[in-house]
């Protein structure tokens, strides 16, 4: 009785359904204690990959996208093309910290070496 023949995958026209590849999988050999991280499309491309070694365990790995959270700058429907007013975002940093009672003592002594003189805030003055 003839062997039947291996079914050969072909690829069909279009964009497969589920995720696009290349994958990432992680790869273990003989005689290794740590996986080696590959980048494939399929088994059989990481088999072709590795040629000499052979693997033994082969694990696709989901990796989790980060979403980057970012903010518009300036209000809302305006565009980007002016320069920063960083006098007034100054005094509002300032403003700030008054109410917080002032920079720490360690950044206060910082600031005297850069030649700014920051005073201590007196908070009894400040609520008024």
């Amino acid at each position: 009785m003839p062997k039947k023949k291996k079914k050969e995958r072909v690829w069909e026209y279009g964009m497969p359904k589920g995720p696009i590849p290349p994958f990432v999988y992680h790869v273990w050999f003989k005689k290794a204690t740590s996986p080696e991280r590959f980048v494939a499309f399929d088994e059989d491309h990481i088999r072709l990959q590795c040629e000499p070694r052979v693997p033994i365990v082969i694990e696709q790995v989901h990796e989790i996208e980060e979403k980057d959270d970012w903010e518009p700058l300036g209000p809302e429907g305006s565009e980007v093309n002016r320069p920063a007013d960083y006098d007034t975002g100054f005094k509002l940093l300032q403003e700030w910290v008054d109410s917080q009672g002032g920079p720490p003592e360690d950044v206060r002594k910082k600031l005297r070496e850069l030649y700014i003189d920051y005073r201590k805030v007196d908070k009894r003055k400040s609520e008024k």
